[in-house]
């Protein structure tokens, strides 16, 4: 039987709107029994089918009243590596485009253009929603964790905020540069060997602790793609790195089997994590079994879109069966002209493409600062850049999350 269409959809036709049949808009019962719970403490009840609170597959902003703070769904919520087969989430090969914001947490060091931290999580995050991207760096040291290191509410504020806007993140727990928002003494051989087993500058926790705590805290929460044990590591003595290698990433492996762990080094340049050999110093730093991703970070050479140092890590990493990321590429603007704008896009972008080729899983920019003054590295999402303006860099090259 030929069943007839209503008037208002002859009308439509007859006015040359396409007709969308009523019972074709009705509600379809969703596979995902997951999806019916809208707060994360409905979603965590229901053991039954497996649900986890997790990013939003797209990003909202604070400011919309219909932006849900999360995703109610089945399946496994964190973000894994297979070997030699790169980063996989929900079932599907996962890749990703995103930038680094050292301050959000607001401790020892915050972004200092704004005036407190919920101000520069609304900024900050509403602005990667524009930009439509979907991985942050940030940094977690203990610095970050008030007196005790045990405090997380300021990480907490952080995960909310990044799981609102489809966001996820990789907490970076030391740097090696002891004066750059951190404490205690240089990181030397010395510390690689012991000095970061035991409490160091006005630190209450040793580092071992530190990660171990943070990690169990954290460790069922989807939001948080990686821990990085350090922020381009190096030294000279590779036997006390491997050592600390092996303990660091086991103590957070024990404590958290969830999310990926990242050692976090130089792209080679130091005695301890030379790639001269092979296998070189570099492949064994990596080759630990807790290490599941190599982070690799392009300062140089602004007009080369792969650096041979990029090439020969994602070799290494290659040889290992272990994905790599860019966690830092910068190139720096010349002066706050248009065509300096423009130049500076034009490079990442090549960087950006040649990285992926290249067999990259993911490319970080460097790096978001909101209402920057200095011309430097630094981008926000101003009009007049062609990087993180309208339409620019960020949006032709978004890869969407599952």
């Amino acid at each position: 039987m030929v069943r007839a269409l209503p008037l208002l959809g002859l009308l439509a036709l007859a006015c040359g709107t396409e007709y969308v049949d009523p019972i074709q808009r009705l509600p379809v019962a969703s596979a995902d029994a997951c999806s019916n719970w809208l707060t994360e403490s409905e979603c965590l009840a229901d053991a039954a089918h497996g649900c986890s609170f997790q990013p939003n597959a797209v990003g909202c902003k604070m400011s919309d009243p219909e932006c849900n703070p999360g995703s109610c769904r089945a399946g496994d919520a964190f973000v894994r590596s297979r070997p030699a087969q790169g980063l996989w989430l929900l079932g599907e090969p996962y890749r990703f485009v995103g930038t680094v914001s050292w301050g959000i947490a607001w401790g020892q060091c915050q972004v200092n253009t704004l005036p407190d931290q919920q101000t520069a999580l609304e900024r900050t995050f509403d602005d990667l929603v524009d930009l439509k991207l979907t991985v942050l760096k940030v940094w977690a040291f203990q610095s970050y964790a008030g007196t005790s290191g045990t405090d997380y509410a300021s990480f907490q504020r952080v995960v909310a905020a990044a799981r609102r806007a489809g966001v996820r993140l990789i907490f970076v727990l030391e740097n090696q540069y002891e004066q750059d928002c951190t404490s205690g003494p240089p990181r030397n051989d010395s510390w690689y060997a012991s000095g970061y087993a035991s409490p160091y500058g006005n630190y209450a926790l040793s580092l071992v602790d530190y990660a171990r705590d943070l990690a169990l805290h954290f460790r069922d929460e989807p939001t948080i793609l990686a821990w990085e044990i350090l922020h381009e590591g190096h030294t000279s003595d590779f036997d006390a790195m491997s050592a600390f290698t092996e303990r660091m990433s086991s103590a957070i492996r024990e404590n958290d089997p969830n999310h990926l762990i990242i050692l976090g080094t130089d792209n080679g340049d130091s005695p301890a994590t030379d790639r001269s050999q092979s296998p070189s110093n570099y492949e064994r730093l990596h080759d630990h079994p807790a290490v599941d991703l190599l982070d690799a970070h392009d300062f140089a050479a602004p007009d080369t879109p792969l650096t041979a140092a990029m090439q020969d890590v994602a070799t290494i990493a290659s040889s290992l069966g272990k994905p790599i990321f860019a966690g830092a590429t910068a190139v720096e603007l010349a002066d706050s002209s248009a065509a300096s704008f423009s130049q500076r896009a034009a490079r990442l972008e090549a960087k950006l493409h040649a990285a992926f080729a290249a067999g990259y899983v993911g490319f970080l920019v460097y790096d978001y600062i909101p209402d920057w003054q200095d011309v430097t590295w630094s981008f926000d999402t101003r009009s007049e850049d062609p990087l993180a303006g309208p339409n620019g860099v960020f949006v032709r090259n978004a890869i969407p999350s599952p």
